[in-house]
């Protein structure tokens, strides 16, 4: 199916392309970082942390999930066909700034565990990748694309129609 059609449908090509990529990654380091966070043992002052750190990772992988799914079934763009890469843009940069406040709070927790600092490369992670990604939702919002920065609108070479001379 053509990333571009008006119609709702699987769109496999999205994985083929910057953001679809990005997604999977931050998927990926979401899923990391819940499973080192959450298997990490409970020290003395880290249950606090590590339940923020849970609590950003696993938000990040609910929602991430559903936009992915979204991007997927191509109902961006049918729904909401220029303003969605400014809503991923929001979501990306909300959610990196979280990461980053959480990757620092739970690295301050592995002096106790190593698994604490691993989730802490993960949330680290999740936060440069999901900050790639509101970077590239903002070029695409910016350059006018649909849902990939890939796709443009190519310029009118000759510009803009001129008016008839009238006599």
């Amino acid at each position: 199916m053509d990333s571009s059609s008006n119609s709702i449908g699987c769109n496999l090509g999205y994985f083929r392309n910057i953001p679809g990529i990005l997604k999977i990654i931050e998927l990926l380091c979401d899923l990391l970082g819940t499973i080192l966070a959450g298997a990490a043992p409970i020290c003395d002052g880290t249950s606090g942390k590590r339940g923020f750190y849970l609590f950003v990772s696993i938000v990040g992988l609910i929602i991430t999930f559903i936009l992915l799914i979204l991007n997927l079934l191509n109902v961006p763009n049918v729904v909401l066909r220029g303003r969605w890469p400014l809503i991923e843009m929001g979501w990306c940069a909300f959610i990196t700034l979280f990461y980053f406040i959480a990757g620092i709070v739970i690295a301050t927790a592995g002096s106790c565990h190593g698994t604490y600092g691993a989730a802490a490369f993960f949330g680290f992670a999740a936060m440069i990748t999901y900050a790639a990604d509101a970077f590239f939702q903002f070029r695409a919002h910016r350059s006018g694309s649909l849902n990939e920065p890939g796709q443009q609108y190519a310029p009118n070479p000759a510009g803009p129609p001129r008016p008839q001379p009238t006599y």
